[in-house]
């Protein structure tokens, strides 16, 4: 028996696939929705029936509350599951489902008004015994006053918003006009309330979260807890379940408290207490997710539930089917988020179109993603590609098993955190269990200088030789005439470059599963095995995996262990664009600032004519839902402004020039 015969996913993205994967399993009908751009869209696909949002800007597809309840009722969709993000925490669409004879998958809105307002979430808490740190909201003019009498540093964040969006940390008063104004807008944007809030900093806190189940008939379990301290911009990257450092006892305390806070508020359904945990292991109220968190994979692969399955039993007015005491812990799982984005460059967004996607398979690997293979990374949408999740016998096989599958998570045409990943995890203080959630923030420079290190150990011959393999084998095309005339056959020799090094290869003998190159005067011999965007080979004992795709004539992109690398062969003649101008010239002006990403312009600070000084934020560009503040790279005087407010940019367009500068990207903040 169907617990609902249809129900809708108000989302996109690796979520709504989830949604819709556990739906079918429990043989439930699904209706997606989607904004215009996302019509070939992974979830699209998978539900059973899909509907187009009218309008482009998220305020009119995805924040719609109105215009998704309406397509719920006219698909005759008996609930509606938000998924995270978007709705999910919004109390105006629960009620107008509540209204509409929809049931709403997740809490009561009155919940959901309840402990989306700061004020009134630690009061609750408060109410029933959970420790809380100093905080207030109230508009720009009412935090300034109450901001006075706290001690900086503090945070700021939106009063309605969660995962780690719309928030910004503030080291002295001077910073909190302009931290509200920004964190104000990005609130906005992401959840439809301009509302903040400050809260009292605490330093080096640990970021646990305790998983709760709750039906509408009284009872109320949790699922242990989620350790999520390794963050950048106040957003999770790895979690893991259990904690690597928090006592049992500590833990014990935690849940019996995240329990009583939800049994006091009447909580139903699916929802997440979060928690500060300072060095000396008291903890603190932080906030209650009133929805399915991003990371509750890790607490599924050590506990053995579906979430979003139990999410449809509550809703549909069933008991737990599980006590907290039949619950027990299994191993060890850790997750972490594969982000379009540049650690290098302030973890900005990298949206494009991937070239290459392949997603990597072995025993306890889980992959959650919105794609399935070359896809458009929309700059409108958050820039996380998707979820690889390990699960182990222990933390140390889980974390094997982790680095494994990034080596082999293939990805191309955008940036993407993979090696930054992989550099975590090897990470000392993360096998140690060491750390808090300010650690990748201050120790940038070690994870970016042992990411690069990690990438210079690697061995060179494995990608080039196979780049260079897959390149022979590549179809002879129109613009590729040393390939139609079998150029390589004739001289068994060509050159190619690699990471800028120039190298010499001779082909000894080779067949369609063997070879043997001779590369710089060192020989290779070995088997290889040629697939779809990527090829396997084998020397001696080992065995290697090669992600390649073509960029263009004779050249290439290899990925390596989570490493990319760039191959071009020197031997292709082209047929075109022989001779270009010499008046031509496409070098950017020498004193031109660039956008360092595609986004709209959602504030410019300058006018033509103005002194400014380094570091001064000249423009601000939204991407990604993200704001980046682009600052002025030395003093000097705006010789002229090229955008205004609401203009789209991309990576190629000036946004200002500044006199006597040299070339330059910009400075994120």
């Amino acid at each position: 028996m169907h617990l609902f015969p249809k129900i809708l996913v108000a989302n996109r993205g690796e979520i709504a696939v989830r949604i819709i994967r556990t739906a079918k399993k429990m043989g439930i009908s699904t209706v997606a929705i989607h904004s215009g751009e996302e019509r070939d869209a992974l979830h699209v696909g998978m539900a059973d029936e899909a509907r187009e949002l009218r309008g482009s800007s998220l305020q009119e597809t995805y924040l719609d509350p109105h215009q998704i309840t309406a397509i719920a009722k006219e698909s005759k969709a008996a609930a509606i599951h938000p998924g995270y993000g978007f709705l999910s925490e919004n109390e105006a669409f629960a009620a107008s489902c509540e209204n509409a004879g929809i049931i709403f998958i997740g809490p009561r809105s009155q919940t959901i008004a309840l402990m989306g307002n700061k004020i009134k979430a630690r009061e609750a808490a408060l109410k029933a015994g959970l420790p809380v740190t100093e905080g207030f909201t109230g508009n720009a003019v009412e935090l300034a006053g109450k901001a006075a009498g706290m001690k900086f540093p503090v945070l700021v964040k939106a009063a309605a918003g969660g995962g780690g969006k719309g928030m910004r940390l503030v080291l002295s008063p001077a910073q909190l006009p302009d931290a509200i104004e920004a964190t104000s807008r990005e609130a906005l944007a992401w959840f439809g309330d301009s509302s903040v809030y400050i809260e009292q900093y605490i330093e080096n806190p640990r970021h646990i979260e305790i998983q709760l189940l709750a039906d509408n008939h009284g009872n109320v379990i949790h699922l242990y807890e989620r350790e999520c301290s390794l963050q950048r911009r106040y957003q999770k990257i790895i979690e893991e379940a259990p904690s690597p450092a928090a006592s049992r006892k500590t833990i014990e305390a935690m849940g019996d408290a995240a329990v009583s806070l939800a049994k006091s508020i009447g909580y139903r359904n699916a929802g997440t207490i979060e928690f500060l945990v300072d060095p000396a292991g008291n903890f603190y109220f932080l906030e209650m997710n009133t929805r399915i968190q991003v990371e509750h994979p890790v607490t599924e692969a050590v506990t053995g539930l579906d979430i979003v399955e139990e999410q449809i039993f509550i809703a549909a007015n069933r008991k737990l089917r599980h006590s907290g005491r039949q619950i027990k812990i299994n191993g060890h799982a850790i997750e972490c988020r594969i982000y379009a984005e540049e650690p290098a460059e302030g973890f900005i967004p990298s949206p494009g179109t991937m070239t290459l996607y392949h997603e990597p398979e072995g025993e306890g690997i889980r992959v959650d993603s919105g794609y399935s293979g070359m896809a458009v990374v929309s700059a409108n949408y958050d820039p996380m590609i998707g979820k690889l999740i390990a699960a182990g016998r222990n933390r140390e096989d889980a974390r094997q098993k982790l680095i494994s599958a990034l080596e082999n998570f293939g990805v191309h045409g955008i940036k993407t955190n993979i090696g930054f990943l992989l550099s975590l995890l090897r990470n000392e203080d993360f096998i140690a269990g060491a750390f808090s959630t300010g650690y990748c923030e201050k120790n940038i420079r070690k994870i970016l200088e042992d990411e690069n290190n990690l990438k210079r150990a690697g061995i060179w011959q494995i990608p080039a030789t196979g780049a260079l393999l897959a390149s022979l084998h590549r179809k002879a095309g129109k613009n590729s005439l040393w390939e139609k005339l079998g150029y390589w056959r004739m001289s068994n020799g060509l050159k190619f470059c690699f990471e800028g090094e120039m190298m010499n290869a001779e082909i000894g003998h080779m067949t369609d599963t063997t070879f043997r190159l001779t590369i710089n005067n060192k020989e290779f011999i070995g088997k290889y095995l040629l697939l779809k965007n990527r090829i396997r080979i084998w020397q001696e004992d080992s065995s290697h995996e090669v992600f390649v795709s073509e960029t263009g004539e004779g050249q290439y992109l290899v990925a390596y262990r989570g490493f990319d690398f760039s191959f071009r062969r020197n031997d292709f003649l082209k047929t075109k664009d022989f001779f270009v101008p010499r008046e031509t010239n496409t070098s950017p002006a020498e004193d031109a600032v660039y956008s360092p990403m595609p986004g709209r312009v959602i504030k410019v600070n300058k006018i033509t004519g103005d002194n400014v000084l380094k570091g001064e934020v000249m423009v601000v560009v939204e991407s990604m839902k993200m704001e980046n503040s682009i600052q002025a790279p030395a003093d000097g005087i705006v010789k002229s402004m090229e955008v205004r407010v609401g203009e789209l940019v991309n990576s190629t367009t000036p946004l200002f020039l500044l006199q006597n500068s040299k070339s330059t990207r910009k400075i994120i903040e």
